[in-house]
């Protein structure tokens, strides 16, 4: 009896071990559409956020995802190394594989770059293979003969910084906000985004059916803007769950994944 109970507990904790394993490194890919009358064609956005040097994430299957997609443009929403990372040549090699696919990258620093005490060489890194760096900025791209705006927010931004971005917006274009934590966004916003983008919660990393997350940094237990698609008057904001951990490799019922975004008319 007793070798049944421990038999029966061993398979247990087996068992979760192989789910959560499957959950931190297995990827997904999530493939919401939404509509906006400014565009006449289709616009393609692949969001990564949140990547934390994950080194069990299987690249060549995400970067076959990305191919396969073929995305007009590449939106990096921060956290790609970790706060204790090392060695971030690795993170900088699996970007310049983005790079080589897709010259439309662009990245906006999250809270763990920040922090790291290799950010500096990280970010010129960034800007030598290519990567457009939207930390308080913004830039015009012709997508199909379509001029899209695309902006970024730096993790730490005052209100003054997004008042002082959004003077240059053209609101007749479709326009895009980068920012690796939605509490910025969801606090400064003027509503000329058609789209805002971001990560840093993980989705809570741990989530409940019919509950959602349990925690998510800035906004406490049971957060109400954790993953997914949020409707803030005419602007959509999208949160990526990420492809990393922080702190510990622990996720339940919210998979590692990318997002491959389609906005059509």
């Amino acid at each position: 009896m007793e070798m049944k109970i421990i038999l029966i507990l061993g398979l247990f904790i087996l068992s979760i071990f192989i789910y959560n394993y499957i959950q931190i490194s297995q990827l997904y890919v999530n493939k919401p559409v939404f509509y906006n009358e400014k565009l006449s064609v289709d616009l393609r956005i692949t969001q990564i956020s949140d990547y934390h040097g994950n080194s069990r994430i299987n690249l060549k299957k995400l970067l076959n995802e990305i191919v396969e997609f073929n995305p007009h443009i590449i939106a990096l929403t921060g956290d790609f190394i970790d706060s204790r990372t090392k060695d971030i040549k690795p993170t900088l090699d699996f970007i310049n594989k983005l790079v080589e696919k897709n010259k439309n990258i662009f990245f906006v620093s999250g809270n763990h770059e920040l922090s790291n005490i290799h950010c500096n060489e990280f970010i010129l890194k960034l800007k030598e293979i290519g990567v457009t760096i939207l930390d308080n900025n913004s830039k015009v791209i012709n997508i199909n003969g379509e001029d899209i705006n695309i902006f970024g927010l730096s993790f730490f931004v005052s209100r003054d910084d997004y008042n002082k971005i959004v003077k240059k917006i053209d609101e007749k274009h479709y326009t895009i906000l980068l920012s690796h934590s939605p509490n910025r966004p969801l606090a400064y916003t003027m509503g000329i985004e058609d789209l805002i983008l971001s990560g840093h919660t993980h989705g809570g990393q741990v989530r409940f059916p019919f509950i959602g997350a349990i925690i998510a940094p800035g906004q406490g237990y049971f957060p109400k803007y954790d993953k997914g698609v949020f409707h803030l008057a005419n602007t959509i904001l999208y949160i990526d769950s990420g492809l990393g951990n922080s702190i510990f490799p622990i996720r339940l019922f919210n998979r590692v994944q990318i997002s491959n975004i389609t906005i059509t008319p």
